[in-house]
């Protein structure tokens, strides 16, 4: 694997989360207007604990990325043409891979569950 690609493997892993970020924003940005309205209060507590939810894969989010863009920056640095093959390069790329594909999976799950909750609060 060269350079240019595991360049392009960390920057669509950066990307992936940036859109779980922007997906996240929206349901934040729901569950302000919901919260804005008069809602009663069992759905006051549901909000609070989506909203810790949100808090959490936030940090998640972060310290994924701190992390892919630390490796990134290691491998900029390196001045000469180098070859990864089964390296710790790759083997952190790999890792960081299945992370992401743990949290989008998880995000998914959890925004349709949220999404249909919405929805059944706002019909």
């Amino acid at each position: 694997m060269n350079k240019d690609v595991i360049y392009k493997d960390l920057d669509s892993l950066l990307n992936t989360l940036n859109l779980i970020q922007e997906e996240q924003a929206i349901i934040k940005r729901k569950l302000s207007g919901l919260l804005d309205n008069v809602v009663p209060h069992h759905f006051i507590d549901w909000a609070e604990e989506i909203h810790q939810q949100i808090l959490n894969r936030e940090a998640a989010l972060q310290l994924l990325r701190k992390d892919i863009i630390a490796l990134k920056k290691t491998i900029v640095q390196k001045k000469s043409i180098i070859y990864f093959v089964d390296n710790q390069y790759v083997k952190l790329i790999t890792k960081y891979k299945e992370q992401l594909a743990y949290l989008e999976n998880e995000f998914k799950l959890w925004a349709k569950v949220t999404a249909e909750k919405f929805d059944t609060i706002v019909a």
